[in-house]
Order: structure tokens, then C-alpha cells, then sequence
């Protein structure tokens, strides 16, 4: 008996010092990086550049830190990381935040469903953009900023923790106006796409990255258009990316859309569908020097206030854009003219007055109602409708007026229009608007939910503080970074670290400083609002029934990488493939199919006869005859499968992403039946939530029998809860 316990405390020794392999990713723009586990340094090979990777036979959860090797230079992270599955995301050397979830806005108002939102603009991580160009052609950029003609070919690589996608045919120019005498100059990059033209990146294939120069805190372009996307307002997005220009660090910008691209257009106010005939779209500047600023008034047939009016559609390059102002605006501003006594007029007249709201509550000091340009009016051809857009939205919040912000803070609606004593405090569309008293009652309205739901310290102040957390590291850097403009003299605030803090922690205005601190800003001038409108401030976060917004944030748990350009030899293990992102599989595109996917003979992912049978690639993903009982058992730990077999034990299920466990993300969505177990799609499957009111595919099933779970994910009893939009996987419904 003591032989056999002996032998028994040696197996069960034997299985306990069995390690799991532990996948760690990072991403060097230059050096070759290690993985420090426990003092011992394993050094990193590459995977598809700028990222690192090395398998280590670990057990999670692991704690660790990278090191990188630049020359006879080693430079050590000062913290230490934690992974507690079985890989790495990928992560930036040197940043301590990978991804980080912020507290969400309140909706004032509900999203329209004209919005195809896009993964680049997941705020919750830092992306990264690596830029190479001719050197001869970078300098050329760089040394003439004001020369709008300059655009350079380059090669892109987009990498963030999820994803890696490379452009080979991209092109980069300067961007901006006032900013092209900053010290700290603005890019566009545009042809974002694949051989195949629809194919861009995340839906966008131009972005613009905004310098943020005259913002140490580089968050009030985002937090004006956080406030828009919350009160529903079709609008640009933004995140956050870090810039390299031939491994040259330039900086973090804001990532943010290019207005007259089609992609954003057709993003924006048509669902991500193309248009089947040709739109118009009209960027708009100010002037006053020349006599022309753009108040959308109307000035006749023909006048010089139209020469601020340049048409930005698709035909731009093919015909004159004062044609096109002609025949295609100027009817639309006479439209407006009459507008008091028609009361007719193809105008988003709500989104706009939500726009003015805002621009208000931001004190814009250089867009619609101040300073009438800075914005882009567009008209859908096929709806017959115009929108208004308000873009360049940096001189916001208090930017420039610590010296008279009590004067800026306190001014009213009333009598804002006047701050501008440049020109007339005419603004003719606005002014027709408001002559309409239910338009009238409706801006009352917006500026009441304005301060209730989004624009007052308890909905913004959180929020600041987790963005600020985010970007802390990159914006340090960007702030003792190098400039690279050639310009003359440029403009050169010179902020650093301690501005940064300032405006993002201070609740008082200070002597010092160009610009007012942010929760100040919002704190007066959210008090200011309300008292103009019979409200008061709310002491707590107000969440109605349309619940909160959220910028794209649904990557899945299990981290991957896509590179479109990888060409797959004959004989070459497809194992380790990157996932497809745009549904093409095989050799021509370097990617398989999502786990549960076929890929059929035509590189196409799909799960009908046409993909499994006949011509199926199974090296890129299943096939019908890939079943549970011709599989093998995985001989890899933990993994499984169309590449590994069915996992070992019997009660555990196979993952989307292929791996063996028996936790939700394991049993539920995109569970491979063929690999092991999988829970059915019903509600006794389903967790209670433990996130108190809290309901759908993200937390679990309501806790009350008699409760419903929302569209918008929250559990209650009410019509909004148990109508329309009702989820019965997660609670009773009407």
C-alpha cells in the first residue's frame, strides 16, 4: 500500500509541474525585444513587423515585463504586466495600458440607423500607425507645409492590440489650415484599401491625424465629438494613434475622419451602403478679409460670399466647383431664405440645431456660429436632404481663454454670436430656424437633455479621468518628442507634462496656463446652460431609456493578428494563420476562416455546401467532412480545432478561437461542435448577470424572473424594457 501511494503522489507531482504554453506579443518599432518572466529573459523572434513574439512553457497567470535591445542599449519597462490566459494581445513596449474600457456617455438621443460605425475608432487602446516613404519625399512634405499639392506615395502598417493590416500603395499629406504653421504639423493618409476597392480599413480608406497642438490634453476634439455621438448627431468619430514616419517617432494624434470621403459619407448617412448615384458635399471656410465667410445666407443668383464655398464630391477634379456651387447649393440657400414664410426645407434641421447646442456649450470659437466656416453641408442626391457637418472642432472648451474665461464661461445664447466682431451677428439659416417656434422649443430642448444626460461633471469628469489614463504615457512622450516642420517659424506652444495634468485634474482656473482646465470648464459652463434654461445640474449621472453610447469596442477576447499581404507557400503550415477579417480565405489573402467557417474553392469563408463541400480548403478552414468523430484528439494543450483535433476532456468545448476550456467564451459563441461539447442557445444556459441591472451578451441573463433585458442591455419591467428590442434569451418579453 505505501508503494502504491507513493507512486500515486509521484503522478499526481509529475502532472502539476506540466506547464501550459504562454504566447507573448509586443510591438518594437526598432530594437529586438525579450519577455522577462521571473528574471529570466527570453528573447523575442519576429512575428510580422513591428510584432514581436515568443512561446513561453509557463503556467498562467504570469507576471512579466519586456526589455529592449537597440544596439548596446537595453531598456527595461518599469512595471510589471500580468496574462492570465494563454496569449498576449498585442502590446506597445513601453505603455502600461494595452486596452482600457472608459465609462460611457449617457444617450440624450437615439443613434440613427443611417450609422455603420467602424472598429477604428475603438477608443479603448492606442493604435499605431507605421509610415515609410522615400526620405527625399518625407523632407519635401515636411520642410513645405503650405504647399497643398505635395502628396506622397508611402507604405502603411496599422497595428493595434488585435490586428495588424499593411497598405502598400497608400498616399500621405499635410492637412489643416491654421495647423500648417504649427511647429507640430497634421496628416491626411488616403488609399487605405486592397486590390479590392470596397476593401478599406475598418470601412475608412482616408483618415485625417489631427496634431492636437494647441491641446496638451489632446482630448477635446474627442470629448466635442463624444458629446455629438451621444445626443445622436451623424458625426465624425475619433481614438487615439501613435505616429512613426520612417521609424521616426512624430507623435499621438487624433484619429478621426476624413469628411469628404465617400466612405465616411456613405458610413454616415446610408448604413456602410454604396450610393447608386453621385452626392454633393461642400467644405466651408471663413474669410472676413476677403468679404466671404459662410453663414449659409442668401446673396442672389451670384455673389462674392459664395467664393468660401468649395465643392468636395466626387467629380471635384472634373468640373468647376463655383458650377457646382451655382446649380447645386444656391438653390438650397434660397430654399433657406424663404424658409419663414414656406416653412418648407430638405434640411437635418434637428441634428443641426444639436450641433449649434453643443458648439455653445464648447465655446467653438472657430466654427458655425462664431466664425461661420469649418464645416462641411452635404446633400443626399437620392433623399433629396441636406446635413450640416461641423468639423475641426480643436478650439474648444477653453482653448486660449484662461486670460478672460470668466467672460467666455459666462456669456449667454442671447448674446454669443456677438463674441465675433469681425463680421455682422448675422447668421441667416440659424436665424430662419429659430423663427419657427417649434424649432425654437426644440433647441430648448436639446440644451436641457444637453446638461441632464451628457455635458455635466458626473457624466464627462469620469470619463476624462479614464481617456486621460489611457493616453498619460503617449501624450509625456508626444510632448518631449522632436518636431519636424520645416515652416519658418511655426507656432510652438511649448506644453508639456505638467499641462497635460493640469487641464485634466484641475477644478480651478489658475494664473498659469494658455487654457482653461477641462472639468472647470465643464463644471461653469454646464451651471451657466442650465440656468438659462429653467434645469438645474443633475448631482448624479441621469442614464434614460436609450442607454449609453459606444464608440465600436467588440473584439473578441482571443487575440490575432491580420496581414492581407502574407503569401502562403505549398507545404507551408496554414496553423498560424491570421484570422480573415473580410470574409477571404486561402494562399492569394494568407488567412482561414473563423474556426466554425468553411473556405471554398473560391477563397471565400462561409458555412454553406458551396464553401464546405465540393473544392473546400481545409487548411484554411473546415470542411464536411471535418466531423467530431473523425477527429483526432489534440496532442497540443489547451488547443483545438480544424489544426489541433477535439480537445481531451470530455466535458470541455472547443472555442471560436480554438481553444479547449468550459467557461462561456469556450461554450457559447462560435463553439465548435465538431471539437468537443457546446452549449445549446437557450436561456437555461445562460449565467445570471452579476453586474446589478445589467443584461445581454456581455453580462448574462436578468436575475429577476419578472424582469426584461432592453435592446440596450439593461433588465427592467417597463415598456422600454419588455417592447421592441426585447432580448428573450435574457429575461421575459411583451
Amino acid at each position: 500500500m505505501l508503494i502504491k501511494y507513493y507512486i500515486v503522489l509521484l503522478l499526481v507531482t509529475a502532472l502539476t509541474v506540466v506547464n501550459a504554453n504562454v504566447t507573448f506579443k509586443v510591438i518594437a518599432v526598432d530594437g529586438t525585444p525579450s519577455v522577462v518572466i521571473s528574471n529570466t529573459k527570453y528573447e523575442m523572434k519576429l512575428l510580422d513587423y513591428p510584432i514581436y513574439q515568443v512561446v513561453v512553457n509557463v503556467d498562467p497567470p504570469v507576471s512579466y515585463h519586456y526589455s529592449l535591445t537597440t544596439g548596446s542599449k537595453v531598456e527595461e519597462e518599469g512595471f510589471t504586466r500580468q496574462v492570465t490566459g494563454t496569449e498576449t494581445l498585442n502590446e506597445f513596449f513601453n505603455r502600461a495600458y494595452t486596452s482600457k474600457k472608459h465609462p460611457l456617455l449617457p444617450k440624450a438621443y437615439e443613434t440613427p440607423s443611417t450609422i455603420k460605425q467602424s472598429k477604428i475608432y475603438d477608443d479603448t487602446h492606442v493604435s499605431t500607425f507605421l509610415i515609410t516613404g522615400s526620405e527625399s519625399d518625407i523632407n519635401k512634405l515636411h520642410n513645405n507645409p503650405e504647399n497643398g499639392s505635395i502628396k506622397i506615395d508611402v507604405n502603411v502598417i496599422f497595428v493595434n492590440p488585435y490586428t495588424i493590416q499593411k497598405f502598400e500603395n497608400a498616399k500621405i499629406a499635410i492637412s489643416g489650415q491654421s495647423t500648417l504653421h504649427a511647429k507640430k504639423l497634421s496628416y491626411k493618409i488616403s488609399n487605405l484599401k486592397y486590390s479590392n476597392p470596397t476593401d478599406a480599413l475598418y470601412g475608412r480608406s482616408a483618415i485625417r491625424l489631427r496634431g492636437e497642438h494647441m491641446d496638451p490634453t489632446f482630448l477635446r476634439e474627442k470629448l466635442h465629438s463624444d458629446i455629438l455621438n451621444s445626443l445622436g448627431v451623424p458625426a465624425v468619430q475619433n481614438s487615439f494613434a501613435r505616429v512613426f514616419i520612417n521609424k521616426r517617432p512624430i507623435g499621438l494624434f487624433d484619429l478621426t475622419d476624413d469628411i469628404n470621403s465617400r466612405h465616411f459619407i456613405k458610413s454616415t448617412f446610408n448604413g456602410g451602403k454604396d450610393y447608386s448615384t453621385e452626392n454633393a458635399i461642400f467644405k466651408v471656410d471663413y474669410y472676413p478679409d476677403g468679404g466671404a465667410w459662410g453663414d449659409l445666407g442668401y446673396y442672389g443668383s451670384s455673389s462674392k460670399m459664395y467664393d468660401i464655398y468649395y465643392y468636395k464630391g466626387e467629380n471635384e477634379n472634373r468640373s468647376g466647383s463655383k458650377d457646382k456651387v451655382k446649380s447645386i447649393l444656391v438653390p438650397f440657400l434660397l430654399d433657406g431664405d424663404n424658409y419663414p414664410s414656406t416653412q418648407k426645407l430638405n434640411f437635418d434641421i434637428k441634428n443641426f440645431l444639436k450641433q449649434m447646442a453643443v458648439e455653445y456649450a464648447t465655446f467653438a470659437m472657430d466654427n458655425f456660429w462664431i466664425r461661420p466656416g469649418n464645416y462641411y453641408i452635404f446633400k443626399d442626391v437620392t433623399r433629396d436632404q441636406w446635413s450640416f457637418i461641423d468639423s475641426d472642432l480643436h478650439y474648444t472648451f477653453g482653448v486660449n481663454s484662461n486670460g478672460n474665461a470668466e467672460k467666455v464661461l459666462s456669456i449667454t445664447v442671447k448674446d454669443y454670436v456677438k463674441y465675433n466682431t469681425e463680421i455682422t451677428t448675422s447668421r441667416p439659416l440659424l436665424d430662419n430656424i429659430r423663427k419657427i417656434s417649434s424649432n425654437e422649443s426644440y433647441f430648448k430642448e436639446v440644451f436641457q437633455n444637453l446638461v441632464k444626460y451628457v455635458f455635466n461633471i458626473n457624466a464627462l469628469g469620469p470619463r476624462i479621468d479614464s481617456l486621460a489614463d489611457l493616453i498619460r504615457e503617449d501624450a509625456y512622450w508626444d510632448l518631449g518628442l522632436p518636431r519636424v516642420s520645416g515652416y519658418s517659424k511655426p507656432n510652438d506652444y511649448g506644453y508639456g507634462p505638467s499641462d497635460f495634468e493640469a487641464e485634466v485634474k484641475n477644478t480651478s482656473l489658475s494664473s498659469s496656463g494658455r487654457n482653461v482646465p477641462l472639468k472647470y470648464w465643464i463644471k461653469r459652463r454646464s451651471e451657466i446652460i442650465a440656468s438659462q434654461f429653467g434645469v438645474s445640474v443633475p448631482t448624479s449621472i441621469v442614464v434614460g431609456s436609450y442607454g449609453y453610447y459606444s464608440n465600436v469596442s467588440d473584439y473578441k477576447k482571443d487575440s490575432y493578428t491580420v496581414n492581407k499581404n502574407i503569401n502562403v507557400s505549398i507545404g507551408t503550415s496554414t496553423s498560424n494563420l491570421p484570422i480573415s477579417q473580410n470574409d477571404r480565405c486561402g494562399s492569394s489573402f494568407g488567412t482561414r476562416c473563423p474556426n466554425s467557417q468553411c473556405c471554398s474553392k473560391y477563397n471565400y469563408c462561409g458555412t454553406s455546401t458551396d464553401h464546405c463541400g465540393t473544392g473546400c480548403q481545409s487548411g484554411y478552414g473546415i470542411c464536411n467532412n471535418s466531423n467530431n468523430s473523425s477527429s483526432n484528439v489534440s496532442t497540443t494543450k489547451g488547443r483545438c480545432g480544424p489544426s489541433y483535433g477535439k480537445c481531451s476532456g470530455s466535458n470541455e468545448c472547443c472555442s471560436q478561437y480554438g481553444y479547449c476550456g468550459t467557461t462561456q467564451d469556450h461554450c457559447g459563441t462560435g463553439c465548435q461542435s465538431g471539437y468537443g461539447i457546446c452549449n445549446n442557445s437557450n436561456n437555461n444556459t445562460i449565467q445570471v448577470s452579476t453586474t446589478k441591472g445589467r443584461c445581454g451578451p456581455s453580462y448574462g441573463k436578468c436575475s429577476g424572473s419578472k424582469d426584461c433585458c432592453s435592446k440596450y442591455n439593461y433588465c427592467g419591467t417597463s415598456t422600454d424594457h419588455c417592447g421592441t428590442g426585447c432580448q428573450p434569451k435574457y429575461g421575459i418579453c411583451n
